[in-house]
């Protein structure tokens, strides 16, 4: 029975596996993270049902045949025991004889369900108590092997028309009053059915047999029943599990999809999307760090644009001077060569120049670019105010707190305010002043230069950190020089910006004073 019962979960388990598949594969589809999600949680579903089932069904079914042996063993105890006290508890007489006391135990006990009480008398009669059972009332291999414990009594286990019967004889051999052979019940499982009824009455002291059979399989019928129903109820789950985590799969991994998606839309040229990213979980985080590298890519987009266009557009005009000059020069006028020779070479320096700042720019958003250290900030500005005194007559200064200190990349600093230096350079007359100070405000140190110069017109002031945009109307330059300083000031993570003061102009660097 345990067998079948358990064949009946192997292949309950078959069923909803199957059914599980079927439902995800009616047509061939991609395996995607949600599929094998979901695909995931349906095994892990049946199996767990299936186990559980497996473990119920055992409990229960040791449960059935521990009661089953416990009921037999008890109507075997009732028998020793009427049959050693030998008096008729209805009449207070002592048995004359084995069929007496066989038959009068039967008379007074009541089988419990799928159990039947058996009397095998000395003279050959059979009576039995219980629910009529065809199949074993008569049954030739029954008698039979009641037959052969008759003497020793036993165990005796039986297959009778597809039904297993398990079942205990003890004999009973003394006289009335004298006792039975000791042979006690079986401690494995034993199962009972359930007859009843007599047959010829009569006196001999001669051996008998008390018999207790178990219907094991009609005991186990409502269980079966149960099972059955747990089957179905179980393959119901396992396809509402699979359901559920289908929709779950798919609300859970939807930031996924559309990462997907939009990584599907940049291939194509697009770099505007971006991915609606909420709470704080990993997908969430994974969605903030897409974004950051898309907003990466686009600035690396967009410099490299600009810096073609920028390319384009300057090169232009002295590519043209040049081609020009070389078409029209003549090759046998010496100072025609000469003079076309020598604005030739003006024209490529000041090409070159424009080539290596172009270059900068393009390489301030690599993360190289700058590469930081401990910076002492008086130090720095006394070695960049010797390097200023190079371009000219100013009156050049210093203004700086002692003891201040930034995390930075010291040659780009001294880079930016070199060109500073320069631009106010440009804009004043010999003898005034240019001043390089710094400061401390919060968590911020300042760089400045300031001038009292012709400073900075108001109608230009708005775009002056803009590429080719130059810092005074008059026009010098290529108007790259402050895009340069507000590209090393952005790679330290910080900004330029232009004061506005009384007279002249004053540029300042905002940047983090970083770990210390």
């Amino acid at each position: 029975m345990a067998t079948t019962t358990a064949t009946t979960m192997a292949m309950m388990a078959t069923t909803m596996a199957m059914t599980t598949v079927t439902m995800t594969t009616e047509r061939r589809i991609r395996m995607t993270v949600q599929n094998r999600l979901t695909i995931t949680v349906a095994i892990l579903s049946v199996l767990a049902l299936t186990v559980v089932g497996l473990v119920l069904y055992t409990v229960e079914a040791n449960n059935v045949e521990g009661r089953n042996t416990a009921s037999m063993a008890q109507e075997i105890a009732e028998m020793r025991s009427f049959a050693q006290n030998g008096v008729d508890p209805e009449t207070g007489e002592r048995f004359t004889s084995v069929d007496q006391i066989l038959s009068q135990f039967l008379a007074q006990n009541r089988p419990d369900e799928d159990e039947t009480l058996f009397a095998f008398l000395a003279d050959g009669r059979v009576l039995y108590q219980g629910e009529p059972n065809s199949a074993v009332n008569g049954s030739a291999e029954f008698e039979k092997a009641v037959a052969g414990m008759s003497a020793d009594g036993g165990e005796i286990n039986l297959t009778i028309d597809g039904d297993e019967y398990d079942g205990y004889v003890l004999p009973i051999t003394s006289g009335p009053g004298e006792g039975t052979p000791g042979v006690d019940p079986p401690s494995g499982n034993t199962a009972g059915g359930a007859t009843a009824g007599g047959s010829k009455s009569g006196a001999d002291n001669g051996p008998g047999s008390f018999v207790v059979v178990h219907n094991v399989t009609a005991s186990h019928a409502d269980l079966s029943q149960v099972m059955q129903i747990y089957i179905v109820v179980a393959l119901a789950a396992a396809l509402l599990i699979s359901g559920i985590s289908s929709v779950l799969a798919r609300r859970l991994l939807a930031p996924v999809t559309e990462l997907r998606q939009t990584a599907q839309s940049i291939s194509g040229g697009d770099l505007s999307s971006r991915l609606a990213t909420r709470g704080n979980d990993d997908i969430a985080e994974l969605g903030r760090t897409f974004n950051d590298m898309l907003d990466r890519l686009e600035a690396s987009f967009e410099t490299q644009k600009r810096f073609l266009d920028d390319v384009g557009h300057e090169l232009r005009t002295p590519l043209t001077i040049l081609s020009g000059h070389l078409e029209t020069m003549d090759s046998s006028d010496v100072d025609d060569v000469d003079e076309t020779r020598t604005m030739l070479l003006d024209e490529t320096d000041r090409m070159a120049r424009l080539v290596e700042e172009l270059l900068i720019l393009a390489r301030s958003r690599r993360p190289d670019f700058v590469r930081p250290g401990q910076v002492d900030v008086p130090s720095l500005l006394n070695e960049t105010l010797a390097k200023a005194k190079g371009l000219g007559q100013r009156d050049w200064k210093v203004e700086t707190p002692p003891g201040v200190v930034l995390t930075a990349d010291r040659q780009r600093l001294t880079q930016a305010l070199l060109q500073l230096a320069a631009n106010a350079f440009e804009h004043t007359e010999v003898d005034q002043p240019i001043t390089f100070g710094a400061g401390v405000v919060d968590d911020s140190v300042h760089l400045w230069v300031r001038d009292e110069g012709s400073g900075v017109p108001d109608e230009i002031a708005a775009e002056i950190f803009e590429r080719f945009s130059r810092g005074s109307t008059e026009g010098h330059g290529f108007g790259l020089g402050l895009s340069i300083i507000m590209a090393i000031a952005e790679a330290h993570g910080g900004t330029v910006v232009l004061d506005h003061v009384s007279r002249g102009a004053q540029f300042r660097m905002i940047l983090p004073k970083g770990p210390q």
